[in-house]
């Protein structure tokens, strides 16, 4: 029996010539050949042929559950997995044929995707055989290498995952078109004058020389505070709505319009010496946004809850927030404020206390 791929070689050595080959497997044959101990992973530490990381239970089941989302939309977005075999495959006129019961196909990377695969597979076998069906045909891209020795192996392993460079989370929200949080959040920048052009979308932390606000993180995870549970596009709009009244609202109350754009120079100042644009700021004001929501207070009402937000000292250097444990003094003996949850928590109980807000407790 033999287990046959269209396939492309690829000079992979040009000292011996040897060949890789690209190609692409079902995922129906990915979750056969993980069953028939054929796709091998070498996670064991005390076995001498260790070549892999220890698989990750949660990401096996975040990526099956990828899957089954958006499978049926046909946008599962996956890189090749990479697989050293033994023996070599022979290889005839775009096809390379592989011996399967004496076959073994060493993963380099892309464990967590075919355990995912595999995973996914098992959920519409046991409750959904059409869909099951479906699922099995669709294809995931290989680089096969051919007969690797082990010390070769293990370095395909290192450079494949330590050469690989994760985009910040604002570009991964930036790009993302799922989320309903992100949905929200590029709603919110469209909408509210102060956000527009305002939000740093690529970089995860705002350095001296970039005068933006806030960055994408920090309004999408304020958004994740306010609308914890958000899955589904059930009721998105009026959510998106009732956002945009309570962000705008905040823009107006604060005394002075601090989220208006400002130059490099003065926004350096305004980090420096103001509360009003620190990104626990943003991340406690979600907390306030679910209190109120989840109160129904009406769009319409959110600026009587929010005015006194106006009496607020917002200067780092105020007493206030030091005995409260939003700022902290720090080595050069100015006041700073940490970006930690439990800053967030503290910022949020201080602001809850002075709306006068009567909730039940986080």
């Amino acid at each position: 029996m033999e287990l046959t791929f269209n396939a492309i070689p690829i000079l992979g050595n040009p000292k011996t010539q040897e060949c890789n080959y690209l190609a692409s497997v079902l995922y129906g044959d990915i979750a056969q050949l993980i069953i028939d101990s054929r796709l091998y992973v070498p996670h064991h530490a005390q076995l001498p042929d260790l070549a892999q990381r220890k698989p990750n239970p949660s990401r096996i089941k975040q990526i099956a559950n990828y899957i089954l989302e958006n499978y049926q939309s046909g946008s599962i977005y996956f890189p090749p997995i990479c697989v050293n075999l033994y023996p070599k495959p022979r290889y005839e006129k775009g096809k390379i044929y592989l011996p399967y019961h004496s076959l073994t196909m060493r993963l380099t990377d892309g464990q967590h995707r075919c355990f995912g695969i595999h995973h996914a597979l098992s959920n519409l076998e046991k409750n959904d055989k059409t869909q099951h069906k479906i699922l099995s045909q669709l294809q995931i891209g290989v680089l096969i290498y051919s007969a690797l020795p082990l010390e070769l192996e293990r370095q395909a392993f290192r450079d494949q995952n330590l050469l690989v460079q994760r985009p910040s989370v604002s570009l991964s929200h930036y790009f993302d078109q799922r989320s309903p949080h992100v949905q929200i959040a590029k709603q919110l920048i469209d909408q509210i004058p102060q956000f527009q052009n305002n939000v740093e979308a690529v970089e995860n932390s705002l350095g001296n020389q970039n005068p933006k606000l806030l960055t994408l993180s920090t309004l999408v995870t304020a958004i994740q505070f306010n609308f914890p549970n958000l899955k589904t596009q059930d009721e998105l709009p009026d959510k998106i709505e009732w956002s945009i009244d309570f962000w705008t609202t905040i823009a107006n109350t604060l005394p002075a319009d601090p989220w208006r754009q400002a130059s490099t120079a003065e926004r350096q100042t305004q980090r420096q010496q103001q509360i009003t644009v620190s990104a626990v700021l943003f991340q406690a004001l979600g907390m306030i946004a679910h209190d109120l929501y989840q109160e129904k207070v009406m769009t319409e009402q959110l600026g009587h809850y929010l005015n006194p937000l106006k009496t607020l000292d917002w200067n780092k250097e105020n007493r206030f927030w030091l005995d409260r444990g939003v700022t902290q003094i720090g080595t050069t003996g100015k006041p700073i404020i940490s970006n930690t949850r439990t800053t967030v928590k503290l910022f949020y109980q201080v602001l809850k206390e002075h709306l006068g807000l009567i909730v039940s407790p986080k």
